[in-house]
């Protein structure tokens, strides 16, 4: 029997096949879907600021991948990732040239190359899979969920392997200034990024889902709309405040970066002096404050060992009635290193001190220093000092003039990482300080990502957060998410502001790891689901095989 004979034998049976056949997109547009939502996704994040973008960005990613074969989607994920995170660190280069970045780029973009691999797989076993097939409507909800997962996935894994992760360009990210800031309160990070990603999942899936009918398609709209508008009007989740405090925070635009030319004790000295300008402006005007902070590395090396230094500091507490939070590398007794905050009041440092529990790699150690010297020698000798990663609390008990409050540090980097936010919550913080020296990465939107990372954690946390930076950007940020003082970057100058003390734990604290360990359920199973249709659809097309043989 022909092939044509066989069709006009079983013409039902052709038709039915063909309107069931998952849909996709053809190759040139899959390969121009996944480059321009790279791009948009980058846009969309802080920097340029564009936050509605982060809607189509993310449809453009799924749209390349969905309903293709795995291989296909391993190669389209390359290409967002490369799209996305090439320009989003780009930041990188200014002083370490291409190398950094490009090793970077090419990590995360792994991720993003093997997340479009598992949303191929996923989207297209779950159309072969008779059970959730059967229904489109049923298809749609289990695709969009199994996206939302596996993308909650990508970013969870990205933040912790390897060498510690990097948990930078979530897609929660994108929302610091957007409409949606307020539920990450409720939801955290992972959650909002979860919940977005299956929302414009929804969109795509009822446009390619086989036999969709447009009433399935007016549901799914209705859904997405109902969905972004409950988190746009979604309050911010508020905690009961217990008092406030006064706190300024020095921003010395010190030469503070890796190959400033500069000499020893300039850095501390541009802090000692903006301190000391700040305090003659609150003499005169009758007033004081009851913290000052300093960034990372401010007061440079070995503070308490610096006996003129340390009578400097001092003398500045002592002036201003309250303890100075300051930045230095310090070494311990077994020869590490740690990048350290410390507390000195005017009779010198107080013994509190938080450590850096995330030090940065290839940058403040060098893992597998020999492996890596083989192919960059030059870059890996600028790391000399092997920072360790901090082991102390997250949380410092301060005495202030307004009473001893928990302050929770996060230098730098720590802020990104959803871990430092739980542990300082957990220990009892009541405003969060951070630290950080952006001078590496000059007016790049390296300093503009990280303080608007930061201000999503203060929603998050909902505590009021100290952004203070060396060089920029620094701010204060309310638990609500709004700016309380912020400086102009590259200025010497200081920032007051009063800050309420927060207690408690939001939703987002208590049940943001509950959240994030659920989407990821929802990921597996749903590729659970796609590994059994992608079985079905192989038996069936054996069994009917020797069929067609015999037939013929």
């Amino acid at each position: 029997m022909s092939a044509t004979d066989r069709t006009a034998e079983f013409p039902t049976m052709h038709a039915s096949a063909e309107a069931t056949q998952p849909r996709r997109l053809p190759w040139w547009a899959s390969l121009l879907a996944a480059l321009c939502g790279g791009l948009l996704l980058d846009a969309a994040g802080p920097g340029l600021g564009w936050w509605p973008l982060a809607l189509p960005a993310v449809a453009l990613i799924l749209l390349s991948s969905w309903h293709q074969r795995a291989r296909w989607g391993l190669l389209v994920g390359a290409i967002a990732g490369l799209a996305f995170w090439g320009p989003h660190i780009s930041w990188l280069t200014l002083y370490l040239g291409l190398v950094p970045w490009a090793g970077l780029t090419g990590v995360m973009a792994a991720w993003f190359a093997l997340c479009g691999m598992l949303l191929a797989f996923a989207t297209r076993g779950l159309a072969r899979a008779p059970w959730v097939a059967a229904r489109p409507a049923r298809l749609a909800l289990a695709q969009s969920l199994t996206v939302g997962g596996l993308w909650v996935l990508r970013e969870g894994v990205q933040s912790s392997w390897p060498y510690g992760g990097f948990a930078w360009g979530r897609l929660a990210h994108t929302q610091a200034t957007g409409w949606f800031a307020e539920s990450v309160s409720w939801l955290g990070f992972a959650g909002l990024s979860g919940l977005l990603a299956a929302a414009v999942a929804v969109a795509v899936a009822v446009w390619l889902v086989p036999g969709a009918t447009s009433r399935l398609r007016v549901i799914g709209a209705a859904g997405i709309a109902a969905t972004l508008a409950l988190l746009a009007i979604v309050p911010v989740a508020t905690l009961p405040h217990d008092g406030t405090l006064r706190i300024a925070a020095i921003q010395g635009n010190s030469k503070s970066g890796i190959f400033d030319d500069r000499e020893n004790g300039d850095v501390f000295r541009d802090h000692a002096e903006e301190t000391t300008r700040l305090l003659d402006e609150l003499e005169a005007a009758g007033e004081s404050v009851d913290l000052i902070v300093w960034p990372e590395n401010s007061a440079e090396y070995d503070l308490p060992g610096n006996a003129l230094r340390d009578f400097q500091v001092a003398g500045l507490a002592k002036r201003a009635g309250a303890p100075i939070v300051a930045g230095s590398i310090l070494q311990d007794p077994d020869g590490s290193y740690t990048n350290s905050a410390i507390v000195w009041d005017a009779d010198g440092a107080t013994g509190q001190r938080y450590d850096k529990r995330f030090p940065v790699p290839f940058a403040e150690y060098m893992p597998n220093r020999e492996f890596f010297h083989f192919f960059a020698p030059d870059l890996v000798d600028l790391v000399q000092l092997e920072y360790s990663a901090g082991q102390r609390p997250a949380v410092m008990e301060i005495d202030t003039p307004a009473g001893p409050i928990a302050a929770g540090l996060a230098i730098c980097f720590d802020i990104i990482f959803d871990q430092q936010a739980e542990e300082m919550v957990d220990g009892g913080a009541q405003v969060i300080l951070a630290p950080t020296n952006n001078a590496d990465f000059g007016r790049t939107d390296e300093s503009v990502q990280q303080l608007q990372i930061a201000r999503l954690r203060a929603i998050e946390t909902g505590r009021a957060l100290v952004n203070i930076s060396t060089v920029g950007t620094s701010a204060v940020v309310a638990p609500d998410g709004s700016a309380l003082d912020s400086l102009t970057p590259f200025t010497s100058d200081a920032l007051v502001a009063e800050v309420p003390l927060v207690a408690g734990a939001t939703p987002a604290l208590r049940f943001g790891g509950a959240i994030a360990g659920g989407w990821m359920l929802l990921g597996a199973l749903g590729c659970a689901g796609a590994a059994w249709g992608a079985w079905n659809a192989r038996s069936t097309r054996d069994s009917y095989a020797p069929r067609r043989a015999r037939s013929s």
